[in-house]
């Protein structure tokens, strides 16, 4: 079936399944809906993992390995895009920063497994420490990652809005694109406080727009209604 589809066809497909199986394995990472803490409560968070073991290292392969689709379905789009204007400079550069930011925080999910390794194995001196200060990078990198991720795409966004017919495609990329970069502002800004309220609802409401997003993009994909160039 695949073989058949497009190379566009094939990245909405891609990103549309990887999207899907990541945003299950970010669900059922302990500390966000089961046993939930604050983002920031990096010591409670490895806790959490530690008490959910199997839980941890299923959410977290699971999660790694929808972003690896994701990144596919996006490295599908980048090849597909044609255009040498600066709408096409638009498409492919954000979409090749997008790519690196979901292999760093694809790849940075060992973390986890290494945090619950550290505390059930006792590794170290003071495995608590340890695996804190382990979690504590990895929250770092990721303030970084998903702000750089999410600014990445709503630029790649903006320069395809021209990829696509007028009419409600055109309308949601649009938008879209302009909240993933009102998303990368507040989520340097969340990265301040002390608690995850604010970056709780700021990263609700774009999952919810990024997947209508999806949506709309791959029914545009499969309906053949996305330009390689906007000349």
């Amino acid at each position: 079936m695949l073989s058949s589809m497009s190379a566009i066809q094939r990245g909405g497909a891609y990103i549309l399944f990887g999207g899907v199986v990541s945003a299950v394995g970010r669900a059922l990472k302990p500390g966000v809906l089961i046993d939930s803490v604050d983002w920031n409560n990096v010591d409670g968070i490895v806790h959490a993992m530690a008490d959910n073991e199997v839980l941890t290292h299923t959410s977290a392969v699971l999660y790694a390995f929808g972003l690896m689709f994701v990144l596919t379905g996006l490295n599908s789009v980048r090849n597909f895009v044609t255009d040498q204007g600066l709408m096409g400079d638009m498409v492919r550069g954000g979409t090749l920063l997008g790519m690196i930011s979901l292999f760093v925080v694809g790849v940075i999910e060992g973390f986890d497994h290494m945090a619950v390794i550290v505390l059930d194995d006792g590794i170290g001196s003071n495995p608590d420490e340890l695996a804190v200060a382990m979690q504590s990078a990895k929250l770092g990198i990721v303030l970084i990652a998903w702000p750089i991720l999410y600014a990445s795409i709503g630029v790649a966004g903006l320069g395809g809005t021209r990829l696509l017919p007028s009419g409600i495609h055109r309308m949601v990329q649009g938008v879209a694109s302009l909240v993933m970069l009102a998303t990368a502002v507040l989520l340097l800004m969340a990265g301040s406080l002390e608690s995850n309220d604010f970056w709780s609802v700021v990263q609700t409401i774009t999952a919810i727009v990024l997947a209508l997003w999806i949506i709309a993009l791959s029914h545009a994909a499969y309906s053949g209604k996305v330009s390689a160039s906007a000349s």
